[in-house]
């Protein structure tokens, strides 16, 4: 991946349109009594310091059945993202070949032949700063998609420049079919290999190491270009405090029992 959307839309459970959850729900619902059972939960109100209110949007919090109808509400965001958005912005079958590796490929195989060792081994050097294919072919495009309740990511392989777009297209949806609204603060664009998308707690980037060794099993840098799942370093270190001393390790046998 190269750039990572962070989407989070504002307030949701809070801002679900019932007349859109309703007629969610009718498209593959046809009981009456039902229906009404679910309207009638929507509408119910809330009490507050004893004061009953009336709810005019949203889903019922704290309640069984309120993440149950957030996803079907938000279902229809998926469709869009997984019918509409990924078809758009896929294309090609593979990255072509990088010119530079490939010139560079063939004038270690002629020097190796020639004996100059030393040589070849500069040269390969070289060779592992540089990626194999082309990072930036145009030809090729991928968007990748993953929801969480109202938190929701997108991968995409492309420019900044189509990344803003996506991010646009979701907002526009949001607004015209769901009523719902991107937080502005918390939608982010994240350059996948010199930043760390935030989702669900963790830190998402993409893994990229030029100085690794270049040859494994595989005959390749197979780690390079893959998504790299990390804690951030906050949270390592407030879970590390339990076992701290002033600032060093000061293990409570009791603490390490439980």
């Amino acid at each position: 991946m190269t750039w990572y959307i962070e989407g989070d839309i504002s307030t949701c459970f809070d801002s679900l349109s019932h007349d859109i959850l309703l007629d969610t729900l009718a498209e593959h619902i046809h009981d009456g009594r039902f229906l009404r059972l679910i309207r009638e939960l929507l509408k119910a109100g809330y009490l507050e310091d004893w004061k009953w209110n009336r709810t005019y949007s949203g889903a019922p919090q704290g309640s069984i059945i309120g993440p149950i109808l957030s996803n079907i509400y938000l279902s229809k965001l998926d469709a869009y993202v997984e019918e509409t958005l990924i078809p758009a912005y896929t294309k090609g079958d593979r990255r072509e070949a990088n010119p530079a590796y490939s010139r560079l490929n063939n004038t270690i195989r002629r020097k190796r032949k020639q004996g100059k060792v030393e040589e070849v081994k500069r040269l390969e050097k070289q060779r592992r700063a540089l990626p194999s294919v082309d990072p930036y072919d145009p030809n090729y495009r991928r968007l990748r998609y993953c929801r969480y309740a109202d938190d929701w990511l997108l991968g995409f392989i492309g420019t900044r420049a189509e990344a803003e777009e996506i991010k646009s297209q979701i907002g526009t949806f949001l607004t015209e079919h769901l009523k719902l609204e991107l937080s502005k603060t918390k939608t982010l664009i994240t350059h996948a290999r010199t930043e760390k998308a935030h989702f669900l707690g963790y830190e998402i980037s993409t893994f990229q190491r030029d100085d690794a060794r270049e040859r494994t099993y595989y005959k390749r840098r197979v780690l390079n270009g893959k998504v790299e799942l990390s804690l951030p370093t906050q949270v390592i270190q407030e879970q590390s405090q339990r076992y701290m001393k002033g600032n060093k390790p000061g293990l409570d046998p009791e603490k390490c029992r439980r």
